[in-house]
């Protein structure tokens, strides 16, 4: 059987709350998230490189996400506490 979505059908309402940003840049730690795609690594490094030049920013952690897949609980716990925001980024 073949379903079909209706983008016209009312869904719940979804509430969450945004993270507080931070007073200031500087010294912000970074997460970076591959998600596999054709030069996906080289752009998200190249952007933590220039966000540590101008703000003094560490590359803390980088995992590669699976495929068409979310994260593992095993790669948001290496995220969560050691970063401060994180990046998630496509290729080509």
């Amino acid at each position: 059987m073949m379903g079909i979505l209706d983008p016209t059908i009312t869904r719940p309402e979804q509430h969450f709350t945004y993270s507080p940003r931070p007073q200031t840049l500087k010294r912000l730690r970074i997460g970076l998230i591959e998600n596999t795609k054709k030069n996906a690594e080289a752009m998200l490094c190249k952007m933590a490189e220039k966000l540590a030049a101008a703000h003094g920013m560490k590359l803390q952690v980088l995992v590669h996400k699976p495929q068409r897949a979310p994260l593992l609980d095993s790669q948001i716990a290496e995220l969560e506490g050691r970063t401060d925001f994180v990046i998630a980024g496509v290729g080509d």
